[in-house]
């Protein structure tokens, strides 16, 4: 009996262990390789499919060697590592959304990663404020992100908890509560310091936090042509999609869809408006898989986000082939953010070059 209360009490411990860990918000994709890569070419390829990131590598640098023999590791590390393995950098295009790795040359950009985060110092600039008598210095990070996220808030001015040097001078970094609404995959943060130096030559450790605001991905809902009858409501990620209804006023259709969301989402202030609503959409789709974006819609109430409802109107095009919705064969899809969620990252940066 002893035996099998100890036996259970383990057991029980494991358990309420395993349930305490909930899923990591905005994780990285992890990427592992099977086998040792031969060459950069390869080794892109390999991570741009694991990760539905798109790579290209300059041609340079196709067939350099990249052993980098590396478990599973973020997507950024990894790309990073294979930088480093091959001598070049990482450059970024449309807006952060696909990546080029290009020859290093003279760069000497610092970069680091935090999760499905990516932070590189790519500009120091020093000034002499005479009036003040100090000098201070500006460092401007670009901070990029898996495209797959959708990121609609994110700190300008991070919280810097650790700045040093070479001779261990006392330096100050201010703070700030600034923060941007992006549009793209990639964003840009600045640091000011004083304290630095002629005789400081780099900053050997920059540490600090940053916070975003984001999604893990967008959610779609589809809805067959629903005739006279309503499809029942669909639930993906904690959100519930409902279609209320699909009606033809005079010469215009009324889509009307509730969603609802977990309760306590993070609060947007006022002049930032509900950001995050500029990913909600509707597409038709006609019986062949043609695909119409109706552009056209209202949000009543846009602080209530339960249920929030969206109407989207529209008027039939036959010279395009937009008709009714209603039609057999057609097809709604709704897409909206995953549960937003507010996270706080770490990150530091070693060796950075001063002017």
């Amino acid at each position: 009996m002893r035996i099998t209360a100890v036996t259970s009490l383990i057991l029980g411990a494991v358990t309420a262990l395993c349930a305490a860990e909930p899923p990591r918000p905005l994780a990285p994709t992890e990427v592992a390789r099977t086998k040792s890569p031969v060459v950069l070419g390869e080794l892109a390829r390999d991570l741009a499919d694991k990760a539905g990131v798109p790579i290209t590598v300059a041609p340079g640098l196709l067939k350099a060697k990249c052993d980098i023999g590396h478990p599973a590791v973020p997507f950024w590390s990894a790309l990073q590592l294979a930088a480093d393995a091959t001598g070049s950098r990482v450059a970024l295009h449309d807006g952060g959304r696909k990546v080029e790795l290009v020859p290093r040359g003279r760069s000497r950009e610092v970069a680091a990663t935090s999760g499905a985060f990516r932070i590189a110092a790519h500009q120091v600039v020093g000034r002499a404020l005479l009036d003040q008598g100090v000098t201070v210095h500006e460092v401007y990070l670009l901070v990029n992100w898996e495209p797959r996220l959708r990121v609609y808030r994110i700190d300008a001015i991070p919280a810097i908890s650790k700045v040093t040097d070479v001779p261990g001078s006392k330096i100050v970094a201010d703070g700030g509560e600034a923060q941007v609404l992006p549009l793209d995959a990639t964003s840009e943060m600045k640091v000011r310091l004083t304290g630095l130096t002629r005789d400081s030559d780099r900053i050997t450790s920059l540490a600090g936090t940053f916070t975003v605001t984001a999604a893990e991905k967008l959610l779609a809902f589809t809805f067959d042509a629903p005739g006279g009858k309503l499809p029942a409501a669909q639930k993906s990620a904690g959100v519930t999609a409902a279609l209320k209804r699909v009606q033809k006023k005079d010469d215009t259709w009324e889509i009307v869809i509730d969603v609802t969301y977990p309760p306590n989402p993070p609060v947007f202030e006022s002049f930032q408006g509900e950001w995050w609503l500029r990913d909600n959409r509707l597409t038709l789709r006609d019986p062949n898989g043609k695909s119409f974006v109706i552009d056209d819609y209202e949000i009543p109430m846009p602080d209530n986000a339960r249920p929030l409802t969206v109407i989207h109107r529209f008027k039939e095009d036959p010279k395009t082939g937009l008709g009714n919705p209603t039609a057999s064969g057609w097809s709604l899809v709704y897409e909206t953010p995953a549960p937003l969620v507010e996270v706080k990252l770490p990150f530091e940066l070693k060796n950075i070059p001063l002017p």
